[in-house]
């Protein structure tokens, strides 16, 4: 109950909706920048643990039997239906969290496009580099 006008406290604002999706009001520019670099550190730490994650999975079905004794096919269809669902989960989480940031905090919501801006850039950096590398071996070994 609210003491000043003896009301019951709500979960909702006043114009209805739920407070956790209710739109943040910045009120200076260092608290956008503040949320814009949460933004793309939940991006980069939000990707690294969730592909140290598939990494292990992927190890772990590895590394089980294929064949359990009387189940040939359940046993690889479930292990085809569990991998499926762990490889499209990042994309789940990643786009998931990029549409509650934008309806939420826009700015976390951009530095997290950022974020996924910052990866591409330097993924296709070490793809030029590597590129360059390749083509400098192979010409050094060809006479």
């Amino acid at each position: 109950m609210n003491t000043e006008n003896n009301t019951p406290i709500s979960p909702n604002d006043s114009d209805g909706k739920p407070k956790w999706l209710t739109r943040k009001e910045y009120i200076d520019p260092a608290e956008k920048k503040r949320d814009f670099w949460i933004g793309v550190a939940i991006f980069f730490v939000l990707n690294i643990v969730l592909t140290l994650c598939q990494w292990g999975l992927g190890f772990g079905l590895l590394s089980a039997p294929s064949n359990f004794a009387g189940t040939d096919s359940a046993s690889s269809t479930l292990a085809s239906i569990f991998y499926l669902v762990f490889a499209l989960a990042p994309w789940v989480i990643n786009i998931g969290l990029i549409i509650y940031f934008a309806f939420t905090r826009s700015q976390i919501a951009l530095g997290m496009v950022a974020g996924f801006g910052i990866a591409l850039a330097i993924v296709i950096c070490l793809g030029v580099i590597f590129t360059v590398w390749c083509f400098a071996t192979l010409s050094a070994g060809s006479y």
